[in-house]
This record gives structure tokens, C-alpha cells and sequence, in this order.
């Protein structure tokens, strides 16, 4: 499961094991609440998160997108949509790196309590938003092939949390998502090399190391369980559960 980033704006509060963002001070305070994914997207997966908490102060309530941004290099972070390299929705407004470029068919501001927002980066390389499982189709296209998700809290909305059980759209993506791992192991790139490994139960937190090194799939073969535990500092059994979900790939591919 994924979690929201260590490094947000300082008015959030990240609390349950950064599960769920809190902005601090909701009535005095406006901006300052933007949080991001904790690893890059996974193309044909919805992220999904749960408005749990509204004020009937101000007048808006979420921006939701994706940038290039890595957070950690990220030194000053306020708005979401004032992000260089970014894609996002605020209101019913489509923004790229900052401008508005359009309309599209959901409205944000309009959200409640309870309500479950969702983003999937296609691997077509377009964006969508869902509403409580319902895909209101393509905002963006041509995005780079590197994103994470961005979520920024506005004034009315004060709490999210990450939802476990993605709605509707989320088991149909979860099956095409099993089609996308074929091929020759030696042949992954780095990217299908991450999908790979989270797709192995308990093993998507070591998915941004295999990024942040590179590791192809050529690469990948040449670890061994020693490797995973000592490098990637796994525990045994997961090292081994990667070293044995490899070669059925490999004898599958053969």
C-alpha cells in the first residue's frame, strides 16, 4: 500500500504511519498543506484517497495531480499548483506548471465527506481523475514517465486518509496490471522492474530504492538473496520471495 511522503508543507500533520495528512489550523490558515506519494506512480493504478474532515470557512477544498518533482529535493513547497513540472486539477481548472489550460468534468470543490478521490497515470501516459470509482476520463496527456502523486489540502478541506479498497475502476486495474508484466526478465526496463516488485506482497516501500538505483532487469538477475538483504536491507522472507516469484517469471519466458 502506498503512503503519503515525509516530506510535505509545514502546516501538514502526517499521522497512522503517514496514512493520513492533517492540515494544521484550518480556520487561520489557508495554504501550506500540500503532501505527495511516497513513490512514483505505478501506470494503470488508482491512488486513492478519502476526504475525511471539512470546514465551511473558506471556499475550496483540494488541488489533486502529479509532478516530476522528487519531494525530498523539493526546499520550499506551498501551493501545488505553482509547481514547476506539474499537472493538476483545482476546482473544475486543468493547470500545467502553473497556467490554466482548460476545464474538465469533475469539480473538487464540490467534494464531501466520505467522498474517495482517485488519479491513475494510464500507461498511454494520460491522466484521470475518479470520483467514488467512476473514471471521469482523460485531463492530461504526454506525461513524462516519472511521476509522484500530489495532493494539496485548501482551505476547507482539513483531513484525507488513503483508502485501502480502491473503488469500481480499481479491480479492473489491478487485472490489467497483471497482463503488463510479461516478457523476458532481462528485457524489463526500470519501470516494469518496479511494477514487478510491487506487485509482490509487503515489498512496494523498497520500490523507489530500485528506482533511485536504476535497477533494470538485466540487473536484477545478477541479485541474489544476499543482495536484497544486505543492499536493500529486506528481511529474509521477502528476499526470498523476490528470488522466487524472478524465476517463475523466467521459466515462464523462456
Amino acid at each position: 500500500m502506498w503512503k503519503f511522503h515525509r516530506i510535505c508543507a509545514a502546516n501538514i500533520s502526517l499521522e497512522n504511519n503517514c496514512t493520513t495528512a492533517k492540515r494544521l489550523n484550518p480556520t487561520k490558515t489557508l495554504s501550506d498543506g500540500i503532501c505527495f506519494t511516497n513513490t512514483p506512480l505505478v501506470n494503470d493504478k488508482v491512488y486513492e484517497i478519502q476526504v475525511d474532515e471539512l470546514v465551511t470557512y473558506w471556499s475550496e477544498t483540494l488541488d489533486l495531480g502529479v509532478t516530476t518533482n522528487i519531494p525530498s529535493d523539493l526546499t520550499e513547497i506551498r501551493w501545488g499548483k505553482s509547481l514547476k513540472e506539474s499537472w493538476i486539477l483545482g476546482c473544475n481548472s486543468l493547470y500545467k506548471n502553473g497556467e490554466e489550460i482548460g476545464s474538465y468534468s469533475l469539480n473538487l470543490d464540490k467534494l464531501q465527506v466520505g467522498d474517495k478521490l482517485g488519479i491513475m497515470k494510464a500507461s498511454d501516459s494520460t491522466l484521470h481523475f475518479y470520483l467514488n470509482g467512476i473514471d471521469h476520463g482523460k485531463a492530461f496527456s504526454n506525461l513524462p514517465e516519472v511521476v509522484y502523486g500530489v495532493v494539496d489540502l485548501l482551505e476547507d478541506c482539513c483531513q484525507v486518509s488513503i483508502s485501502n479498497t480502491g473503488a469500481g475502476a480499481g479491480a479492473q486495474v489491478a487485472i490489467k496490471k497483471a497482463h503488463t508484466l510479461c516478457g523476458r526478465p532481462a528485457d524489463w526496463n526500470v519501470q516494469t522492474v518496479c511494477e514487478f516488485i510491487e506487485s509482490i506482497p509487503n515489498c512496494a516501500p523498497y520500490v523507489e530504492k530500485f528506482r533511485s538505483e536504476q535497477v533494470n532487469g538485466a540487473a536484477l538477475l545478477e541479485l541474489d538473496k544476499k543482495d536484497l538483504k544486505e543492499f536493500f536491507e529486506m528481511p529474509l522472507g521477502l528476499a526470498v520471495n523476490v528470488c522466487s516469484h524472478l524465476k517463475k517469471y523466467e521459466e515462464k519466458n523462456k
